[in-house]
């Protein structure tokens, strides 16, 4: 076995740490450098973002020997988050190239800035809010304005560091500052 067959990849780090918060994680496909996907379907209109496992977003876990056995069969695969009170958590996926920015940005004017965790995605952002306890909130697609989507009960996101098809990484905001 060579060093780097032992070494965990990033994106095996990144799903345990995510684990460690309490989010439940599981394994999505991969996009590869020409914009296909490991799945191999020709033209598919997901690359990199739809899960590998049998169940999907309903195997996600924080089972940290899963965890492991998931990444070792896929060292490249790109982390999903379940979303909803599954995790504790609601995202709202802000998407560049649906106009969400422009869209996210008349809300806030609107209601006030939002200050939270967030990642930048290969298009536009993803805020993490805490789910609130007890309330059941449904994933809709442009629920906040056109470009906005609010992932929530039985939805998930791509977590940094994976790739997006584009070949950008997923990355923390705070990680630039």
């Amino acid at each position: 076995m060579t060093v780097e067959e032992m070494t965990p990849s990033l994106l095996l780090l990144a799903a345990i740490g995510y684990a460690e918060k309490g989010w439940k994680v599981f394994p999505l496909h991969t996009p590869g450098p020409d914009g296909t996907c490991s799945c191999m379907r020709s033209e598919c209109p997901d690359a990199g973002k739809h899960p590998r496992t049998q169940h999907g977003v309903k195997a996600a876990t924080t089972e940290l020997e899963t965890i492991h056995q998931w990444w070792t069969w896929w060292p490249q695969a790109n982390i999903g988050i379940a979303t909803g009170s599954t995790s504790g958590i609601v995202v709202i996926d802000i998407d560049g190239d649906r106009g969400g920015i422009e869209s996210w940005q008349d809300f806030q004017h609107m209601h006030g800035r939002v200050e939270t965790l967030t990642s930048k995605t290969g298009a536009g952002l993803h805020l993490y809010l805490i789910c609130p306890v007890g309330v059941s909130l449904k994933s809709i697609s442009n629920g906040l304005g056109v470009g906005i989507d609010v992932r929530a009960e039985g939805g998930y996101v791509v977590a940094p560091p994976s790739l997006h098809w584009n070949g950008n990484r997923y990355r923390w905001e705070a990680e630039e500052e």
